[in-house]
């Protein structure tokens, strides 16, 4: 993965260069690499990992302005990134992989792919993401957000998809080509080529509405299930709220509504998971008082805890506890 830097539009189109950890002792070329992706990601080697073994990344990078084109081999590590409000402004880059070998794991907190040779996939570091790389190979091009301002909701809309279609197919075939040329082409043909080589990623990178339509179903199902256990572990809390939740799962409160839609929102769906515990607790239990139960589930007035009793089972509480005790007896 090429480091780059947060004003990348400010450097001037550069001749193909060698990055290789190899110069170093391998016992200082993990902390080469580390320190050089320091400013995007944290990466961690490998379990079992020792510094001895060396730590080979190796791979040819060459900036034509409109992308930062890399190519090489990156040895085997974990990754994350976090992003801060003390960083500042927005890093504004994607990262479109190509897999030659290897296989790559990301996940964000709305997606997750797993990634084989000859894959293609976006990310975007705008997000925050952890995952890893096993015997990759590849390519890795950094695109700025200002390269691409037409497209920038369809390409946030393909990040973490693997990507396919015939037109992938031709953007792969088209990589390929641009990379065997790049040590041939000076300063200036290397910034239209960058500037082509856009053009071909905005036009190839297009989700069609069906295919679309199934990422955000893909999404909303892994958010509705990482948001419903986070409700089954807090259901008790007074302040399990919408809002509480996007913020712990670092999710938009839009994304968390759409993914609660299909089951009457998400504000709802806590009361309901609130409200079945408490029945289940009341008719199980005898010795503990109604005010006790709907502490314990949530609610701070026993007041508001019957009324909305009431309007889900159609009788208060107590009601309902005499009407088991009565059954017991009969039974």
């Amino acid at each position: 993965m090429p480091r780059e830097p947060r004003n990348i539009r400010d450097i001037v189109p550069a001749v193909p260069r060698l990055f290789t950890t190899r110069l170093y002792p391998p016992s200082e070329q993990f902390e080469v690499w580390k320190t050089r992706m320091a400013s995007l990601i944290d990466v961690a080697p490998p379990d079992g990992y020792s510094p001895a073994q060396g730590f080979e990344v190796e791979y040819l990078t060459c900036n034509m302005t409109d992308v930062v084109f890399t190519s090489g081999r990156v040895a085997d590590q974990t990754f994350a990134r976090v992003i801060e409000p003390s960083q500042g402004a927005p890093v504004d880059i994607w990262w479109l992989f190509r897999l030659r070998s290897g296989e790559a794991r990301f996940e964000t907190a709305e997606r997750r792919i797993h990634a084989g040779p000859g894959a293609m996939f976006l990310i975007s570091l705008d997000d925050d993401f952890r995952g890893s790389i096993t015997g990759y190979d590849g390519l890795v091009l950094a695109l700025p957000r200002r390269s691409f301002a037409d497209v920038a909701d369809q390409l946030n809309d393909a990040c973490n998809i693997l990507l396919s279609g015939n037109l992938i197919e031709l953007l792969s075939d088209y990589l390929d080509r641009l990379e065997s040329r790049l040590v041939l082409m000076s300063p200036e043909e290397l910034k239209q080529a960058g500037r082509a080589t856009a053009q071909m990623i905005a036009a190839c990178i297009q989700l069609s509405s069906d295919r679309l339509d199934q990422a955000r179903s893909a999404v909303e199902s892994v958010l509705f299930e990482r948001a419903r256990l986070y409700i089954e572990t807090h259901l008790g809390d007074f302040d399990l709220t919408p809002d509480r939740i996007a913020q712990q799962l670092r999710i938009s409160r839009s994304a968390l509504y759409r993914a609660f839609e299909s089951v009457g929102g998400v504000a709802g769906y806590i009361l309901r998971k609130r409200l079945r515990a408490a029945h289940a607790e009341l008719v199980a239990s005898n010795d503990r008082q109604v005010q006790e139960i709907a502490y314990r589930h949530g609610f701070k007035l026993a007041s508001d805890f019957t009324r909305a009793f009431r309007r889900e089972f159609g009788v208060s509480p107590r009601e309902m506890r005499e009407r088991v005790r009565r059954r017991s007896t009969a039974g």
